[in-house]
C-alpha cells in the first residue's frame, strides 16, 4: 500500500541530481589572504588559468586591490602563480573590482583611480583600467593604462565593468553626465568608451557611447558588458523605458546593442527589453555573448504581481539572419527559492551557461548562494544539469557573486567567505572561489540538503485523503477564479500543470512513482500554498 504525507512550509529537496557532475574539486584562496580583502569579488576563466579579483586587497594600505591568477599544474591541481596590482597603486584604487580576458590580453578596472595614463591631473574616482599582456614565459605584464579623453568630472568610476575580445575593449564609467559632444550633460546616465589595438600594439580610444534614452542615475552599463566580434552588448538594470523609450517602468531594464559598421563605427542597432517587463526587475543585471547567443540575467525577475517572490529569471535570446536578436527562451532554476538573485552573475562557452544566485538561501543558511549549469539540447533547449553550492555554506558568503565557465571546468566567487581552504582560520570576508569539474561527481546530495522555505503557506488549503492512491484532492477554502496547479519532482523537472476555472475543490490526478513531489497553488499569477506530498 502506498501512503501519500503532507506537509507544508517546508519543501526538502534530497538525493538532488545524485550522480551528476559538476561536482567541486577545489577551494582557492590566495596565500597572503586577509581580512576585508574580498577575494572572488571578480572571476574570469580561459582554458586552465584562472584571474580572480580583490578588490579590496589592503597591502599596508587601504583597499588597494589585486588580481590573483591560478592555473592548473600537471598533477590537475590548482595553484596560485601570480599576483599583481595596477604600477601606480594608490589607496581605495579598487583594481579589480573587474576583469576580462581574451588570450594573450587581460584588461582589469580600477574605478576609484585618480589620476590620467601619466600619473597627473588628480580627478577623484575618474577611473582607469589597465592592460596586461602574458609574455613566452607565462607572465602578466601590464602593458597601457586607459583612462577617458573627457575626465573632467567627479567620479565617473571608469572601470566599473570591463570587456575585451580580440583588438577591442570597452570601459563602463556608469556615473559619467556627459553624453556625445553636443549632448546636454545628465546626472549619472553612464557611457562606455572603446579602445582598438593599433598594429604597434598600442590600445586607442576611438569612441564613446551612450544610451539613445539617457536618463538621470541610470548608470547605464555599470555591472554588465560584452564585446564579441563586431558587437557590443550593454545592461542597464536601472533604465525605465521600452524598446521606444517610453511607457516607463522603474528600473524594468534594459540591454543596448551595438554594431560596428564597415567604417569602423559602433551604432546603436537594438534595445532589448524583457518580454512582459515588471518593475524592479533588474534585466541586464548580467549580459554575455557566445556566437549567436546573448544572455540576460534579470536578477530580481518575480511571479506578476508578487514582488515579494524575486526568484530572478535569465533570457536566452538568438541573433536571426537580419541580425535582430530574438527572445527564444526564459530560464528559471529548477528549484524556486524567494529572493535568490538568480541572474545576477552570468557566463556562457559553447552550449553551456553558468548562472549565480548569490542570495539563494541553503537549507536554513540565509544569503549562501548558488550557482547553476545549464546545458543547451539538440533542439536548442538549455536544460539545468547541475547545481553548485559550499557545502559548508556560511550566512552571507555571497557564494555566485561572480562565475565563470571554459570548456568541463567552472569558477564560482565567495568575496565574503571567511575560512581558508580546510575551513579553518576564519578572517571576515577575506574571501574565496569554488572550482568546479564536468567530470567530478556532485556529492552534494550526501553532504547537505537543499531546502525552500514556504514564505506563503496558506493554513487554509486542505489536502486529502491520507492514505492515498490515485488521487490528490485540495480544498481551496474558497472559490477563485483562476487556479494552476504545478507540480514538481525531486530533481526539480516540472510533471504536472493544469489550471482550473472558478474552483473551490479540486482532485489532481496523481498516477506518479513513490518519491517527493513538490505541489505548488497559484491563484491570479500569486503562490497561495506549496505542498510537499511524500508517496511512500
Amino acid at each position: 500500500m502506498f501512503r501519500l504525507l503532507l506537509f507544508t512550509g517546508l519543501l526538502v529537496i534530497s538525493n538532488y541530481l545524485n550522480a551528476q557532475g559538476w561536482g567541486e574539486i577545489q577551494k582557492l584562496t590566495p596565500d597572503d589572504r586577509a581580512i576585508g580583502d574580498e577575494f572572488g569579488w571578480s572571476v574570469v576563466m580561459q582554458g586552465d588559468l584562472v584571474a580572480i579579483g580583490a578588490k579590496s586587497e589592503d597591502g599596508s594600505s587601504s583597499d588597494y586591490g589585486a588580481v590573483y591568477i591560478f592555473e592548473k599544474d600537471a598533477t590537475g591541481n590548482w595553484v596560485e602563480t601570480q599576483k599583481f596590482r595596477n604600477s601606480d597603486v594608490r589607496q581605495f584604487d579598487r583594481f579589480g573590482q573587474s576583469i576580462a580576458i581574451d588570450g594573450n590580453y587581460m584588461i582589469i578596472g580600477a574605478r576609484s583611480q585618480d589620476f590620467d595614463e601619466n600619473g597627473n591631473n588628480f580627478i577623484d574616482s575618474s577611473g582607469a583600467a589597465y592592460i596586461f599582456e602574458r609574455d613566452n614565459n607565462g607572465n602578466w605584464n601590464e602593458i597601457q593604462k586607459l583612462v577617458a579623453s573627457d575626465r573632467e568630472t567627479f567620479q565617473p568610476l571608469l572601470g566599473e565593468t570591463v570587456a575585451i575580445n580580440g583588438n577591442y575593449a570597452v570601459v563602463n564609467a556608469p556615473l559619467e553626465d556627459k553624453g556625445l559632444a553636443g549632448q546636454d550633460d545628465i546626472d549619472k546616465s553612464g557611457a562606455c568608451y572603446i579602445y582598438e589595438r593599433d598594429t604597434n600594439g598600442v590600445w586607442n580610444e576611438v569612441q564613446k557611447i551612450v544610451s539613445s534614452f539617457r536618463g538621470v542615475n541610470e548608470r547605464w552599463g555599470d555591472t554588465s558588458l560584452a564585446v564579441l566580434g563586431d558587437i557590443i552588448a550593454v545592461g542597464a538594470f536601472r533604465d525605465d523605458t521600452d524598446v521606444l523609450g517610453e511607457n516607463e517602468i522603474p528600473s524594468a531594464g534594459a540591454v543596448y546593442v551595438f554594431e560596428r559598421d564597415t567604417n569602423g563605427v559602433w551604432n546603436q542597432i537594438q534595445k532589448i527589453v524583457a518580454s512582459g517587463r515588471e518593475q524592479g526587475e533588474w534585466f541586464g543585471r548580467s549580459v554575455d555573448l557566445y556566437g549567436n547567443t546573448l544572455v540576460i540575467g534579470a536578477a530580481n525577475e518575480y511571479l506578476q504581481g508578487n514582488l515579494s517572490t524575486q526568484y530572478g529569471a535569465v533570457f536566452v535570446f538568438e541573433r536571426d539572419v537580419n541580425g535582430v536578436y530574438i527572445e527564444t527562451q526564459k530560464i528559471k532554476p529548477d528549484a524556486l527559492i524567494h529572493q535568490s538573485k538568480f541572474g545576477h552573475s552570468v557566463d556562457i562557452y559553447g552550449n553551456r551557461m553558468i548562472v549565480g544566485a548569490h542570495f539563494m538561501d541553503i537549507g536554513s543558511v540565509s544569503f549562501g548562494g548558488a550557482a547553476f549549469i545549464f546545458e543547451k539540447d539538440t533542439n536548442g533547449d538549455w536544460n539545468q544539469t547541475a547545481v553548485m553550492y559550499d557545502d559548508a555554506v556560511n550566512s552571507g558568503d555571497d557564494f555566485g557573486y561572480d562565475v565563470a565557465i571554459s570548456g568541463g571546468f567552472a569558477i564560482v566567487g565567495a568575496y565574503e567567505q571567511d575560512d581558508d581552504v580546510m575551513g579553518l582560520n576564519p578572517l571576515s570576508q577575506a574571501g574565496a572561489a569554488y572550482l568546479f569539474d564536468v567530470n567530478e561527481p556532485n556529492t552534494l546530495s550526501s553532504l547537505a540538503t537543499l531546502s525552500i522555505v514556504d514564505k506563503d503557506a496558506n493554513s487554509n488549503i486542505r489536502a486529502y485523503p491520507n492514505p492515498i492512491k490515485e488521487m490528490l484532492n485540495l480544498d481551496l477554502g474558497t472559490y477563485y477564479t483562476n487556479t494552476t496547479i504545478n507540480v514538481s519532482n525531486i530533481l526539480g523537472q516540472k510533471i504536472i500543470s493544469k489550471t482550473y476555472l472558478n474552483s473551490k475543490s479540486i482532485q489532481l490526478e496523481f498516477y506518479q512513482p513513490k518519491g517527493i513531489y513538490m505541489v505548488e497553488i497559484m491563484t491570479e499569477n500569486k503562490i497561495i500554498s506549496v505542498l510537499k506530498v511524500v508517496k511512500h
